[in-house]
Formats: structure tokens, sequence, C-alpha cells
């Protein structure tokens, strides 16, 4: 099978490539990829890319063998693809991966709609290319996989419903939610008015293999973490809210058994935890629990998060904000500018936090059980049986020792914080001190 496929990069994507090598017998792939905003050029990139992937040294040659980069610019007309390539594409590709999205909250509209909304419509271009091509040799209709996300749906007070081919999202939370809810619109009015085989996936927060506890970003749920870490988020609310997290494993596997057993399609599937999501009190719990056990930095003091009323969180975040805003116009301090562009992107976090989110996702499972070898999505959390008693299935364990063993990614310098514990010396002891001269 021949896949054109975007998001190599990304964090889903790869894990979806490693399946569909043990999945597919004779997998092609045609790789969409641009340099980096260091300058990193295609092949470089995607020779990091296939070093990380899960694979022994035989399979990886096999991927660099099987594959072939395409270099895109998705401001360009055919996405700047090459004359001769591009029509390569049209005349070789059985299945187009669409998984490449900008998923920062923090990002202008106008910017993000480039990588989420303007990329999709020209994916959809080249599909429709080949749909056309294979229509007028005689072959098989192409499909068209979209990963979209259930957070599309925005801000909505009762649980999410699963929706095809109507689509209702409420407010957007954050301008990534308002552009994936308009590629969803566009994708869903080409299915209705060309009943296109296009199947849309509906993640919701993706976290670490529940294999391995491992990532490729350390994102949402691991900035919290990281932050709580730190003794640098004191407060949080809404610790009976939800989070809904699936793990990156699960989701690979569901979307690689669809598209290697090409059987389902069109519609739409949510991969979601739905009701077993993890409560906001015991992430921090079970964290904070762990975190004080396995803490590399001796002598380290991780604060217990204080849970407040949601207005009473709001209110200090923005008091906080204006504060260090003030503090810039004043001093033009360029720490201070960089508190309030923090303060910022935490926010684009708070409504999958602060909000309660429920999905529905019973038809979805349906459909998952019926067209994958998956089931319910592992739980994070250790769960109780019917009799009460405890029972180990989560692996939110693995996903903190992952933690702790790659300092958040390198976000967290465990020799700097262990010198800077060192050189702190807590107000009690410097006042004895004081005393005895």
């Amino acid at each position: 099978m021949n896949y054109f496929v975007t998001g190599i990069t990304g964090t889903v994507v790869p894990v979806i490539v490693e399946d569909l090598m043990k999945k597919d017998n004779n997998p092609v792939f045609y790789f969409a990829i641009r340099k980096d905003a260091k300058g990193n050029d295609i092949e470089k990139r995607f020779a990091a890319v296939v070093d990380s992937l899960d694979l022994d040294h035989a399979a990886k040659q096999i991927v660099l063998k099987k594959s072939k980069l395409v270099e895109i610019d998705v401001e360009q007309e055919n996405l700047g693809i090459a004359p001769d390539l591009y029509a390569e594409l049209i005349a070789n590709t059985d299945k187009i991966l669409h998984g490449a999205a900008d998923v920062r909250f923090d990002q202008p509209y106008e910017k993000i709609r480039v990588p989420n909304v303007v990329f999709t419509e020209k994916i959809y271009a080249l599909f429709d290319k080949i749909k056309q091509q294979r229509a007028a040799t005689g072959k098989t209709a192409p499909t068209l996989y979209y990963i979209s996300t259930g957070y599309a749906y925005g801000d909505h007070r009762k649980p999410i419903p699963e929706e095809f081919p109507e689509f209702h999202p409420a407010a957007p939370d954050n301008t990534y939610a308002q552009t994936k809810a308009e590629a969803k619109f566009f994708i869903l009015d080409k299915i209705k008015q060309f009943n296109d085989q296009i199947v849309i996936f509906e993640p919701t927060i993706i976290g670490g293999s529940a294999r391995t506890g491992r990532t490729k970003t350390y994102n949402l749920h691991y900035v919290v973490m990281m932050l709580g870490y730190l003794g640098k988020l004191p407060f949080m609310t809404a610790e009976n809210n939800r989070l809904d997290i699936v793990p990156v494993d699960w989701v690979a596997a569901i979307i690689s058994d669809i598209m290697a057993g090409d059987a389902l399609h069109q519609g739409v599937l949510r991969l979601a935890a739905g009701e077993n999501g993890i409560p906001i009190k015991y992430l921090h719990d079970v964290g904070y629990d762990f975190y004080v056990a396995n803490d590399p930095v001796p002598g380290h003091v991780i604060p217990k998060i204080r849970f407040v009323p949601r207005w009473v969180f709001n209110f200090m975040v923005q008091a906080q904000k204006n504060f260090y805003r003030l503090m810039y116009f004043g001093t033009r301090n360029a720490r201070f500018r960089k508190l309030v562009k923090g303060i910022s992107l935490l926010e684009g976090y708070f409504p999958y936090i602060t909000r309660t989110k429920v999905f529905k996702n019973q038809k979805s499972m349906e459909l998952i059980k019926k067209y994958t070898n998956c089931t319910e999505a592992p739980t994070l959390q250790d769960v109780f049986d019917k009799n009460g008693h405890l029972v180990q299935k989560g692996y939110y364990r693995k996903i903190m020792a992952d933690t702790l063993e790659t300092g958040w990614g390198g976000l967290v310098d465990f020799e700097r914080l262990e010198k800077k514990t060192a050189g702190y010396k807590a107000p009690q002891a410097a006042t004895v001190s004081a005393l005895r001269k």
C-alpha cells in the first residue's frame, strides 16, 4: 500500500508508522516534510525521526528504503511540491494520512489557521485529484484519514455528543480548537457533497505510551506536573474535574488497524477515555507522592498544591499577569515580559483543566471493537474492582518515571535545580545562625 503522510515529526504519526510497518506487508511512504525553524533540512529531520522509532535496526533500514521525502510549503500552490513529484503522488497514492497540525494554544488565529485549515484544504485538493485519477483508471477509491481532536467541540457544559455527519461545536476554547473545528467543517462538507471516503479521528488529550510511559512531546498535563514539581503552581482548581487522557500507543493502534484493515472508509471515531477520565485531585495526590519518593534532587522540597474555587484561581492568575505586565512597563525588564507570555501560554491549558469536559464515546467504541483489535483505552489511574479492591491497571507511574528520567524532555535541568537547592537556606535556619553570632 502506498501512503502519503503528513505530521511525521509530530507525536502520534511516528507511532502509527511503527505500527503500519508491522501490519502492512509492503508499505511505501511519501512523507510530507519541511525545514524546521533552526534550518535543519528535511533529510536531517527525517533521519532523526527514523532513529527515534521504536523499531529494530533492520526495520528502520526498511523504512528508509521504502520512504520518499516530499518537501512542502503550505502557503504555495500544490503545497510547493515539484510538478513531477506532485503528478507521481496523484498516480501512486492509495491512502493519505493527514496528521500534521500546529497544536499550540496561544497562537493568533491568522497564524495558526495556515497549518490547521489551509493545509487541510490543500491536502483535500490532492486527495480529490487522486480520487479522480483512480476513478478514470478503474482503480479503487482512495481514503483520506484525518486526525482532528475531540476538543474541536469547544466549551460544552454537558457530555460532548458523537455527531456524524452533523457537527455542532460550542464557543472554542482557544484558536487551536477554533481552527480544528473549521477544518472539520470543511472535511464534513466534502463528505456530504461527494460521499468521499474520509475517516476522521478525534483523540482527546494524548499522553505517553501505556506500554512504556514515554512520549515525544511534553505538553498540557506534563506542563502542569512539571510546574507542580518545581513548586511554581501553588494553587489549582476544579479538583473533581476529569482529564480525558488516552495513551499514544492506543491511539496509534486504532488508526493503524483502520488503515491496514481497509474496511472502514467513512465516519468519525472519537478516541477518548469517556467516563474513565482521570480526576485532577488523583493526578495531584499520586503525582505528589511519587515525586517526593523518587526525587533525584537531594533536599528539593515539593510543596503540595492547594485547591481553590475557580473564581479565586482565575482572579489570582489575572492579578499575577497584570502585576508582571505593570513591572515590565515600569522597568522594561525582558524577564517580566517572558513571565507574562508564560502565563498566557498556561492560560491556553485552563479550558482543558478547569472546565468539565466529558466525551461520549459509546458509538465509537462499537466501531473500534468491530474494525480493530483494540478495546477501551487503558486508564491512566488505578481503578477499584466491583468488590472495592484497588487494582493497579493505571500507567501513570510509568509517565512520571519518564519525566524524571528525561527531565520532562530536557525542560528541567536537575543539576541546576540541585545547585539552587543546595544554595538555599531556609528562613528559620538562617535566623538561628544569625542569633548564634
